[in-house]
């Protein structure tokens, strides 16, 4: 089963920073903060961006994402982020960059050490994905390695395939967008931060929000 984070943003709108909310369109891509699913696509486990535009026959709506996700670590769950533009016509000029961010996302104190990511590379935790934006010393040399959008100008990311104990982890989410790429400004930023359940999920850990 495939699960997708779908949300949407507006360079017009003024959020503080939040992506934009569900509008219940019949469409499900156009569904900002929620969760659509799939169980007819192959994906690798890695974190790559998708290049062509989704269809929407292939997604439903599986649930709003102020809940938490339910998954289990049986190589047969991924998941996918898809940052959308709700202004139309959408402009194929915006570059992105995506940043996620796993932690442990319980309430109480741990017992022991566990996990602070489902998501695995060359064996270990992948809890940052992806961050370049300090390696430049500028907006204007950062460009080039932002990420371009699809036909539909919308960005979409496997982050990979769930694996490892049952756990509760906080997923933050971030898009930085620029509208101007010539110039690498203005940026505009969101974030959101849902609940992934891998398995039973573990009721010992404390809260660790990795933002």
């Amino acid at each position: 089963m495939n699960y997708l984070l779908n949300l949407g943003f507006s360079s017009s709108a003024v959020n503080d920073g939040n992506f934009q909310p569900d509008d219940d369109s019949l469409n499900p891509l156009l569904r900002s903060a929620v969760w659509l699913s799939a169980d007819n696509i192959s994906l690798q486990d890695s974190f790559y961006q998708i290049t062509s535009p989704l269809s929407v026959a292939d997604w439903s709506f599986a649930q709003e994402a102020s809940s938490p996700l339910q998954v289990y670590a049986n190589g047969a769950y991924n998941l996918l982020v898809r940052i959308f533009q709700a202004d139309t016509p959408p402009s194929a000029a915006y570059t992105l960059i995506l940043n996620t961010v796993f932690g442990q996302g319980s309430d109480t104190e741990p017992t022991s050490p566990g996990p602070q990511s489902p998501l695995l590379v060359n064996g270990l935790p992948r809890t940052v994905v992806d961050s370049l934006q300090l390696k430049f010393a500028s907006p204007q040399q950062q460009q080039p390695y932002w990420s371009n959008p699809s036909s539909d100008g919308a960005w979409t990311f496997c982050l990979g395939t769930i694996h490892g104990s049952d756990n509760t982890y906080s997923f933050v989410t971030g898009a930085s967008v620029c509208t101007n790429p010539t110039t690498g400004s203005p940026i505009y930023q969101y974030g959101i931060d849902p609940k992934v359940v891998v398995g039973a999920g573990m009721k010992t850990r404390r809260r660790h929000d990795a933002a």
